[in-house]
């Protein structure tokens, strides 16, 4: 018996050392590593990273036969990491026309509008759907109403998805093809009739909410092939941008029999398309049974969780909605300036309290969106039961978003170990955080969006994200927004400004641990997977604007090179 495992042994050392190395060495190389931050150069064999330090240091790591790749000082760093990222509807959303949240006036969103249906661009079956529009154009809604419902659009559907992701607004045409009308909503029970924005006749406007967009989505037709084709392009995508792993928030409904975006996954495994780790959320009900939830769970990590590459986490769940108006369905602490709501708190306190600490026991990871500060500080409520319930303060739950946070909150997310994940793209003063949104909450409230340097203050690790397609999926442009968080509104709370350096780990080691991967990936260190990329610039020593034009020139992953930018 010791004679064979001798042998099998030996084979697998010999296996190893008959892997072709390479060392990267002349080069800035931002390791992520809190130790030891930079280094000379980096040493790989087959998929992973076996040495990192000075170049002596990491030649006498390698064999004679490897080959060494002189970068002429260029910069590496990891392969970055998006800590919430709808990547399969973001693939979808570049194959469709697209705003990416372009303002637009009026005017020229008809303009826009029209030349897509001259030269038949982007229609969704018979239906012109348009992805990306900047919830600004929610501010007035009587002049798309005046726009789109005219005899030019008698026969023809317009679908305009705002870019949150929570809003929408379709003409007439549409809401026709989709059944809403005053009777169906007079119908509805009373807390889902608040998603549909409606004249006082009680007819819809056709600007829809959060849940109310379900039965928008229903009407569109359905294309088998759309969400692989989504997949595709998300990769690419994502490989361009230097990104190498993100979370897949909302893979599919722990409380549908459907299966979601799940098989585009598959699909990408099956093709061997897949060059990136993912990790994959379901959405859960937390005022349903969450044993029923788990075991969904459970079932669909048998049938999917079919790769070292893919894995299902754990549940998110929607603690509120958003916080702009007209929509304002984010809860908040104070009532909203124009009413005397305070939003909708999306779960029952102590339902979520008996839901997260069940999923905690079980060892999944509770994902949170929470964008108004009372929501915020129920979902710390319910972490901190929790945490006292199960005495487990290792796996690191996280709440997204954030954009309102009490100051008494902020010490609580290192306390109760809760990873803040902050789409900090949108920390800056534009439209979208001051003109639809300072008139209609208290100044207390306003002063303290995005507060991602106190929660760094505070001990909290700030994962970067973006919520792609709700915004970019660029990590440089959020950097630098992020330091900057400036805008053509002016400046967002100075004082929340985060480094260049934190950012960087943001993006990295930071994000890593809210996947669950921090020991195997975000940092460039031996033992790790050689997930790296080459950026053509300093990004240590450039201005935030030349941060925020920052190119990938080339992207590894596993140690095979996944994407190569295009010779100029």
């Amino acid at each position: 018996m010791k004679n064979s495992l001798l042998v099998l042994f030996l084979f697998i050392s010999a296996s190893c050392l008959s892997q072709p190395e390479t060392v990267f060495f002349n080069a800035r190389i931002f390791t992520a590593d809190p130790n030891k931050p930079f280094a000379e150069a980096v040493a790989i064999r087959g998929e992973d990273i076996i040495a990192v330090g000075k170049l002596a240091d990491v030649k006498a790591m390698v064999s004679a036969k490897a080959v060494m790749k002189d970068l002429q000082g260029a910069f590496l760093m990891p392969g970055m990491i998006d800590a919430h990222s709808h990547a399969i509807s973001g693939g979808k959303s570049l194959l469709k026309p697209n705003l990416f949240e372009e303002e637009k006036t009026p005017g020229e969103l008809l303009t826009y509008i029209r030349k897509l249906i001259k030269e038949k661009k982007g229609l969704t079956g018979d239906i012109l759907l348009v992805y990306g529009v900047n919830i600004a154009t929610w501010a007035d809604l009587k002049t798309l109403q005046k726009n789109f419902n005219t005899k030019e659009f008698s026969s023809q559907a317009v679908y305009l998805e705002g870019s949150d992701g929570h809003t929408a607004w379709v003409n007439r045409v549409m809401l026709e093809k989709a059944g809403i009308n005053k009777s169906y909503i007079d119908n509805l029970p009373s807390s889902i009739q608040k998603y549909y924005d409606r004249e006082k006749d009680g007819e819809p406007t056709g600007f829809v909410t959060d849940s109310g967009l379900h039965k928008l989505e229903a009407a569109l037709p359905v294309d088998p092939n759309e969400d692989l084709r989504g997949a595709d392009e998300a990769i690419r995508h994502c490989n361009s941008l230097g990104i190498t792993a993100w979370l897949e928030p909302s893979a599919c409904k722990a409380t549908d029999p459907g299966d979601g975006i799940l098989p585009a996954y598959q699909y990408l495994i099956t093709e061997k398309k897949l060059t990136a780790h993912v990790a994959a959320a379901l959405v859960a009900d937390p005022n349903l049974d969450a044993q029923t939830q788990i075991s969904r769970l459970k079932s669909l990590q048998a049938k999917y969780d079919k790769s070292n590459d893919f894995h299902i986490i754990g549940f998110k769940i929607f603690a509120d909605g958003v916080l702009e108006y007209p929509a304002q369905t984010a809860a908040i602490s104070i009532p909203y300036t124009n009413g005397s709501t305070n939003g909708k708190l999306l779960f029952d306190t102590e339902n979520f309290k008996s839901f997260v600490t069940l999923v905690d026991k079980q060892n999944l990871l509770v994902h949170v969106h929470a964008i108004g500060d009372l929501a915020v500080t129920e979902t710390l409520n319910g972490f901190e039961f929790m945490r006292k319930m199960n005495g487990n303060s290792i796996l690191p739950h996280s709440i997204t978003h954030l954009q309102l946070i009490l100051a008494k909150d902020i010490s609580r997310f290192q306390m109760l170990n809760i990873l803040p994940v902050m789409q900090l793209r949108w920390a800056f003063g534009d439209v979208t955080t001051v003109d639809i949104v300072k008139p209609y909450i208290d100044p207390s409230l306003f002063k303290r969006q995005y507060p991602a340097k106190s929660l760094q203050r505070a001990g909290a690790f700030v994962c970067g994200a973006s919520d792609w397609p709700v915004s970019t999926a660029n990590p440089f442009e959020a950097m630098a927004t992020a330091e900057t968080r400036s805008g053509n509104r002016g400046v967002l709370d100075s004082t929340e400004r985060m480094s260049r350096n934190s950012m960087l780990y943001a993006y990295t080691l930071n994000a890593a641990m809210a996947i669950l991967m921090d020991k195997r990936i975000g940092s460039i260190q031996a033992g790790k997977s050689a997930d790296i990329i080459m950026v053509d610039r300093d990004l240590t020593k450039v201005s935030s604007a030349e941060l925020s034009e920052a190119k990938i020139l080339w992207t590894m992953f596993r140690g095979q090179t996944v994407y190569t930018a295009p010779k100029k």
